[in-house]
């Protein structure tokens, strides 16, 4: 083959944007890239699983904030990924999902040929921001900057390329790509609704601030401290939106979105601004939360806007149209009221009544624990578990945490590659996936990746004997269980057999247990034997209305 094929173009383009790491699974039309990458300084973490490929590229993308490129092959190796791109979309995570194809002249043409899908892009096309193919070996870097421009476009969210096989394996040339062009343009919200918006606030006796996960992905949490500040605004955030503001802020009112304090907190605003929020199912009580006739909704998306709740709109970027809000309103002559601190503290104090309240079960006991023991700057990662629904309400994080949560897809298997994703990321940083016994068997393998790329991320699994969450569910409303029992697997010998060091552990023993793992220098595993109850299974007593 000649010396530079368009596999080389693929990796130099990715190397030019910016990329730093690349996370995928080679096949046998996507081998040209994989040599590319070879050529480049670009970390390369080969994953078993495409899924566990797409779940790290994920992890990677939310601790950097930067698009993560995930490299997989066509047909069968494509589709495997389909759940971690769900995952990016639904949460608005940039990546960029780059998949070979077959030969140019036999796409749609049902010849049978190897991997052979009637139309593959089709069944990326629904998920992406943005899906393109290759129609040469020139187009490759610009087809791949415009991807990973709209990948971070707010609101942000996850491209599709693909790149037939004969593109990637065709000569190249010889002029390497060194540079690229990607501006990504982010736009303010119109004067005309920034001074509605300011009016409406600077009028407000009692305003409060509902954070969602845009804030965070915009990088807006300074400018939404400080709009917080300027109002004397109390500040709720979304599961998705949660580190928005630190829960030491005595503004911040927490994200215990089913507690009754903080739906009441909501509910009592003159003036409510809905910055970064989609305003979803999980965050309002499926939509039948009680919100004020006053809202303000901060969306880069204008379809979104008003959809659930009629609300005034602003339409922009957080980042830029906080920072605008903040320089619109004039500071209070006599300073901001410390009531809103009062309010925040008042529902604070409420939700943590709640919580003590709930006869029985371990878990605040566990969730304080986790508290204790990370680091002020750790970065921790939740599989949809009877654990993580606790900790998406109840655990705290400090200014310099991030929590990465599936909330957006709700699938198993995500945090164990997205803690892989984040420690790649931030390799002087913790970085701790909670999982569950099930969870773990859908991302078993990359304890493997981990451990042969040396790669120091914590894992904590929880092993209840089955879907312990699924459980619950189904006893409440049929009364018996049936296929969520997972019984006999000697977890920990297969966390070991996976190179990775485990050690068992007891609720009471757990922080030592923790402190261990964080003192490994790879790669190590926590193994938890408890059965868990989720909030609504322990609910509160009268003490915690």
């Amino acid at each position: 083959m000649p010396e530079r094929l368009g596999g080389h173009l693929v990796a130099e383009s990715l190397a030019a944007l910016g990329a730093r790491a690349v996370f995928g699974v080679p096949g046998v039309h996507a081998l040209a890239i994989w040599e590319g990458l070879r050529t480049t300084e670009l970390a390369m973490y080969g994953s078993r699983t495409e899924l566990g490929a797409a779940f790290a590229a994920d992890g990677h993308a939310r601790a950097s904030g930067l698009p993560a490129p995930l490299i997989v092959s066509t047909g069968p190796g494509a589709l495997n990924a389909l759940p971690g791109l769900m995952e990016a979309a639904s949460s608005h995570v940039p990546m960029l999902a780059v998949s070979s194809q077959i030969p140019s002249d036999l796409i749609g043409r049902d010849r049978g040929y190897l991997h052979e899908l009637p139309d593959q892009m089709a069944s990326f096309a629904p998920l992406v921001k943005y899906a393109a193919r290759a129609q040469s070996v020139e187009s490759i870097p610009g087809l791949l900057a415009r991807a990973w421009r709209a990948a971070l476009t707010p609101p942000a969210g996850p491209t599709y390329v693909e790149l037939p096989v004969d593109l990637l394996r065709a000569p190249a040339g010889t002029g390497e790509v060194s540079s690229l062009q990607a501006v990504v343009e982010r736009e303010c919200a119109p004067l005309g609704q920034l001074a509605g918006a300011a009016a409406a606030l600077a009028h407000a006796r009692g305003p409060v601030i509902w954070a969602g996960g845009g804030v965070i992905r915009s990088g807006a949490t300074r400018e939404l401290r400080e709009l917080a500040e300027l109002l004397g605004a109390p500040v709720a955030t979304t599961y998705m939106g949660k580190g928005a503001i630190p829960d030491e802020h005595p503004l911040a009112a927490g994200c215990a979105c089913e507690e009754p304090a903080l739906q009441e907190l909501l509910s009592d605003a003159d003036v409510l601004l809905c910055a970064g929020t989609e305003l979803g199912e999980q965050t309002t009580a499926e939509y039948r939360l009680s919100l004020p006739r006053r809202m303000i909704h901060l969306d880069a998306a204008p379809e979104r806007v008003g959809i659930t709740y009629p609300a005034m709109p602003l339409i922009g970027d957080a980042k830029l149209s906080l920072r605008a809000l903040v320089a619109e309103l004039s500071p209070r002559p006599d300073g901001p009221s410390d009531a809103g601190e009062a309010r925040a503290a008042a529902v604070r104090a409420r939700v943590r009544r709640s919580v003590e309240s709930r006869a029985g079960g371990h878990e605040p006991e566990l969730l304080a624990t986790i508290e204790r023991v990370l680091p002020e700057d750790a970065i921790t990662a939740w599989d949809m578990t009877i654990l993580g629904s606790w900790a998406a309400p109840y655990l705290r994080l400090g200014a310099r945490q991030q929590f990465l949560y599936p909330l957006g897809s709700g699938t198993l298997g995500y945090a164990w590659p997205a803690a892989i994703g984040a420690a790649v990321a931030h390799p002087g940083r913790t970085a701790l996936a909670v999982v569950g016994d099930g969870g773990i068997q859908y991302a078993i393998g990359e304890l493997a990746t981990a451990a042969q790329h040396g790669i120091a991320s914590k894992l904590l699994l929880i092993d209840d004997g089955g879907y312990g969450i699924l459980r619950e569910y189904q006893l409440e409303m049929f009364g018996h269980t049936t296929a969520v029992e997972l019984p006999g697997a000697d977890l920990a010998a297969l966390v070991s057999a996976l190179a990775v060091p485990v050690r068992t552990t007891t609720p009471g023993e757990l922080a030592d247990a923790l402190t261990w793992a964080l003192e490994q220098p790879g790669p190590a595993a926590v193994l938890l034997r408890a059965e868990l109850a989720s909030p609504r299974t322990l609910r509160p007593g009268p003490r915690g209305a």
